[in-house]
């Protein structure tokens, strides 16, 4: 029997192999070609880097009453909850049971009304020596572990919804801003128009061109004010209001660029939410593993009771009777069931360490995508400046040499265009640098950090009301 306890203990006990993929010793799109000796962190409260008191505002208002964040804490007491009574296994239950029974004849001539009074006391316990429910025990805390890492990673993404969506309706508002101005220009020049074709200058021709220009830009204006609506709905969608979010007052010109040094590659095991849920949930499949073949093995269960049956109740506590008891169980055939069971978790176990495996794969390439966007996007930002002060010279200058002669109409018309162009994309570049960072915060793990508890216990989840 002892050997077979060894073998069977032996072949429980294996390790898991849960060794990350190798990351190379720093991100291949990193701005210095030196890491930082420093490693990097993300504040917890990141967002706060882009300097704007609205969205410091709906950033508190978001973590306070978001129903994804209400359902994934629903979850955690669920686990919560299904760990505890796992975990009850491994103890003794204990039972008790009092009765009391009454007699009575049908006539008085068939004898005398008679008590009889039952008590008892029976506990039982299974012997974990395969380490079953040990086993058991420990998926459940791992898939509770797994719950919380849960709601760290969608409050992480709420909060880079928040942030993306607050620069987006800012962006919006400011190409409105330019649309209405582009549309008041070409409403100016119409005007112009119309006036040197009464007076011999113009002919119909360029009128008809200035109003076609006319009519785009209205146009324009008409579909980014629509989508600028479309953003605040889903905003409000996100914040759980049901009403439209009115227009931002904030400039999106005032707010301020974050910068911030992504690190070592290696950092991410540790500042990456949906890094540390897979391990939990790894190391949960795992311990299933453990119990499948634990169930191959024979189970012990020991009892003992205590009682007393009598027909006074003074009787039945004063002479109680109690009785050991002990069974082996054993299984014997169950048509490769239990066998197929083990492979079902090994099979199981298997994939979830390709996903392991492949999830800290993701997210190193996930922030080397926002590395190269954020060195595109800067790049693009320094010519672009330069494109829209050369394309607003140069319609100051057609403006003015049309209006003196010197000019066709068509090279105004030219002109115009380009300089509505070029602030539009101005304010959009501006914006995808702005949403570049939030997107870079959310790679590194939006603050969260391994050992600390998580996102949960820095007073997050207490200010929130989650």
């Amino acid at each position: 029997m002892s050997t077979l306890v060894l073998q069977a203990c032996s072949s429980l006990s294996s390790d898991l192999d849960k060794a990350p993929p190798t990351l190379p010793q720093a991100y291949q799109q990193q701005a210095k070609a030196t890491p930082s000796p420093v490693p990097a962190q993300v504040e917890l409260q990141w967002w706060r880097a882009y300097n704007s008191p609205a969205l410091n505002s709906l950033m508190q208002e978001a973590l306070k009453d978001v129903a994804l964040l209400r359902r994934a804490q629903a979850r955690i007491l669920q686990a919560q909850a299904q760990a505890r009574i796992t975990g009850a296994s491994l103890l003794p239950e204990l039972q008790g049971n009092l009765s009391a029974q009454r007699e009575a004849p049908v006539s008085s001539s068939h004898g005398e009304s008679r008590s009889h009074y039952v008590t008892g006391v029976f506990m039982s316990y299974e012997l974990d020596v395969w380490g079953r429910h040990r086993a058991q025990a420990d998926s459940a805390v791992f898939l509770a572990q797994a719950a919380n890492y849960e709601l760290d990673v969608l409050r992480v993404s709420v909060q880079a919804q928040v942030v993306h969506l607050s620069l987006q309706a800012l962006g919006d508002k400011q190409r409105v801003a330019i649309a209405r101005q582009n549309l008041a220009v070409a409403q100016r020049l119409l005007r112009l128009l119309e006036a040197r074709l009464q007076a011999g200058a113009a002919s119909p021709l360029e009128l008809a061109q200035q109003r076609q220009l006319l009519a785009v830009q209205q146009r324009k204006w008409l579909v980014i004010e629509e989508q600028a609506i479309r953003t605040r709905v889903e905003l409000a969608t996100l914040l759980g209001r049901t009403e439209i979010l009115p227009e931002p007052q904030e400039d999106i010109a005032n707010l301020q660029v974050p910068e911030l040094e992504a690190g070592l590659p290696s950092q991410l095991l540790s500042q990456r939410p949906d890094i540390a849920r897979m391990e939990a949930q790894l190391s949960a499949a795992h311990a299933d593993v453990q119990v499948a073949r634990a169930a191959m093995f024979p189970s012990l269960t020991l009892g003992a009771r205590a009682g007393a049956s009598a027909n006074h109740w003074e009787e039945s506590v004063r002479h109680p009777v109690y009785s050991l008891i002990s069974g082996l169980v054993a299984p014997i055939f169950n048509a490769g069931r239990l066998q197929a069971d083990k492979d079902l978790n090994e099979a199981r176990l298997q994939e979830w360490l390709a996903q392991y495996r492949q999830t800290i794969v993701q997210a190193y390439m996930e922030v080397e995508g926002v590395l190269a966007q954020l060195q595109s996007l800067d790049a693009q930002a320094q010519t672009m400046e330069r494109e829209w002060e050369q394309a607003k010279l140069a319609f100051q200058l057609a403006e003015a040499r049309y209006r003196s002669g010197s000019e066709t109409l068509l090279s105004l018309l030219d002109a115009q265009r380009t300089l509505y162009a070029a602030q539009d994309v101005r304010v959009s570049l501006l914006q995808s640098r702005l949403q570049s960072r939030a997107a870079l915060f959310r790679a590194l793990g939006g603050g969260w950090q391994a050992g600390s508890g998580g996102l949960a216990d820095q007073g997050t989840v207490a200010q929130a009301g989650v």
